[in-house]
């Protein structure tokens, strides 16, 4: 507890700012190496890892779980049911993991095809999803570990194992991209397999750093005698910020078919913009875990105005560095975007939208923040309801309006997602400052 409080928000935030922004890398470095192979390439594994934010959404339901409850056990100094706690996440991620690899074995070609993704680039994603989706239980075993880890205040470690799975990756995707070693040129279907490759080792590495540095030992008594208590505490968290967190995830595939009517040149530009905008929502995602960690630690040992005071220190602290991002991010623009290609039609649209970053950018660090910090205190139903109320009440239908009907195109998809972003920020805000939050402490 004391090691946690000694810390202060950018010593936790900045490890693990690198570990999400490598963990995005690693997905999206097959689109960045892809880039120098085919831009319709890009197109199809962009549309395909919207597909599989899902399956790191469902993974991250158990996960949330387990970093909140973990760090009140911490901050109560409950220490053990710490063991307890990650033997039942792990085995629930893996259940899930297998589950969902299956339905994208065998359903994939369904999937694309309601996503309404070309055909053509249906044809060159197959081996890609078949393999990321097909076997992700290395990622669902991975960040299992890392939420454990960074509940423990270890933000570093899992800083490593991403460091180490994307140098694996760019060399995959070197060899079976380019052709390094006189190895044939693979294209989609290489990078499919350097990236499972990698996530593989990575997977094996977290682990053990997890025994290690946490003294984890998995006990099948554990599950045996069915753990109820743990369970319940996981449900109570998990099925509400899954159910935001999967709203939130259909609302971007709702809008994601409304961008595939646009044509390709739309598609491989929203790609691209993701992929920037991921850099600063990275930054803004470090920010509120760090900010969860320090909240779930105080509420655990019942020290909840200190709580209060931290997440609104934190908040003018994030919204100012996330503001500096941002702006630097659109002054250079041209240059950024040169970055990934040189088709003409591409830029043009892509340029058009930099400006809509600032809004959309802060806003989203509003809510990202104090989201995070109001699920570390135990309160969870709130945001739900207002982040699947503000998707399907603002985004979607203003991407729709504004994107499809006003014929703004992804201009104005972005300025609905900006709107969405300050609606539930402004909204989370007010339910910090009541201070109702402060009864919902788990332990």
């Amino acid at each position: 507890m004391e090691n946690i409080k000694e810390k202060n928000l950018l010593s936790l935030a900045i490890p693990i700012f690198f570990e999400l922004l490598l963990i995005m890398i690693v997905g999206n470095i097959d689109t960045i190496m892809l880039g120098y192979y085919s831009d319709k390439a890009v197109g199809a594994v962009g549309g395909i890892n919207q597909i599989l934010t899902i399956q790191n959404m469902i993974f991250g339901f158990i996960n949330l779980a387990t970093s909140i409850i973990c760090a009140q056990f911490l901050g109560a100094n409950v220490k053990e049911k710490i063991n307890e706690l990650i033997t039942v996440a792990i085995s629930l991620n893996t259940v899930l993991s297998v589950v969902m690899g299956g339905v994208f074995l065998i359903f994939w070609k369904y999937i694309l095809i309601k996503m309404k993704l070309p055909l053509e680039l249906i044809n060159l994603g197959e081996s890609y999803i078949k393999l990321v989706g097909g076997l992700c239980i290395f990622q669902a075993i991975t960040l299992t570990c890392s939420a454990i880890q960074k509940s423990h205040g270890n933000t570093q470690l899992a800083l490593y194992v991403n460091v180490g799975v994307n140098i694996l990756n760019i060399i995959g995707n070197g060899i079976f991209i380019f052709g390094w070693f006189g190895v044939p040129v693979l294209g989609v279907l290489g990078v499919g397999i350097s990236t499972v490759f990698s996530r593989g080792i990575g997977c094996i590495a977290a682990v053990i750093f997890l025994k290690k540095s946490c003294s984890f030992r998995f006990k099948l008594e554990y599950l045996k005698r069915f753990p109820k208590d743990i369970l319940k505490k996981m449900v109570v968290i998990g099925v509400p910020a899954a159910g935001e967190n999967f709203a939130w995830n259909m609302g971007q595939l709702l809008i994601m078919t409304m961008i595939n009517t646009m044509g390709t040149d739309s598609i491989v530009a929203r790609t691209y913009l993701m992929l920037i905008s991921g850099f600063a929502l990275t930054f803004s995602i470090a920010l509120g875990q760090g900010t969860a960690i320090q909240v779930g630690h105080l509420v655990g040992a019942k020290k909840v105005e200190e709580a209060y005071a931290k997440g609104l220190k934190s908040l003018k602290i994030s919204m100012g560095l996330s503001l500096i991002v941002i702006v630097t991010i659109v002054i250079f623009r041209t240059s950024i975007i040169s970055l990934f290609t040189k088709d003409k039609q591409v830029i043009e649209i892509a340029l058009a939208v930099f400006p809509i970053m600032i809004f959309l950018e802060v806003g989203r660090v509003l809510n990202i923040l104090l989201v995070n910090s109001l699920h570390a205190a135990g309160d969870i139903k709130y945001p739900m309801i207002l982040g699947i109320s503000s998707i399907f009440l603002v985004a979607v239908p203003f991407s729709n309006i504004l994107g499809v009907k006003l014929e703004i195109g992804l201009v104005g998809i972005w300025i609905a997602n900006a709107l969405d972003e300050w609606c539930r920020g402004i909204g989370v805000l007010i339910r910090w400052k009541s201070k109702k939050w402060q009864d919902k402490r788990l332990v």
